[in-house]
């Protein structure tokens, strides 16, 4: 498979040399499968919509991992209907839990909690760093997830 990536702030490679950058246009061109993991941002809001569907190629399987908020769920249910979108899975929505059950219910779509921090080891992480917080918080240290 040749795997390419889009980084706004390229700074070497990934850690798999056989990672490619690619412009996200031409990911939208040249993808077959196109997978989503960036935070949701002004500029990332929305970034899959109908202008970036009509890039695709014909067929195309999309995956969202990232956060509601960065496909369109209304511009995805029309790629869906049309063929452009072939499929999609998706573990976040625009509203969480979502009100529009339209993308989540449709046939060609697999739609699953967001929780990819309930593994048992990101509950140990979680458990060791809030351990660890209180003890900084009772022994007069700095914290390391202050909110200011």
């Amino acid at each position: 498979m040749k795997v390419l990536a889009f980084k706004r702030n390229w700074d070497g490679p990934f850690a798999n040399d056989n990672v490619e950058h690619a412009t996200f246009e031409e990911i939208l061109r040249n993808s077959d499968f196109i997978s989503l993991h960036t935070p949701l941002t002004a500029q990332t809001k929305y970034m899959l919509n109908d202008a970036a569907f009509a890039k695709m190629k014909d067929g195309v399987r999309i995956v969202d991992a990232a956060r509601g908020g960065v496909l369109e769920e209304a511009a995805l249910l029309r790629a869906l209907e049309s063929g452009k979108v072939a499929g999609a899975a998706l573990d976040v929505f625009e509203k969480e839990p979502p009100v529009a059950w339209e993308a989540a219910k449709h046939p060609r779509v697999i739609a699953v909690p967001h929780i990819g921090a309930q593994t048992d080891e990101a509950q140990l992480r979680a458990a060791v760093d809030i351990s660890t917080e209180v003890l900084r918080a009772l022994n007069g240290e700095e914290l390391r997830w202050k909110i200011v």
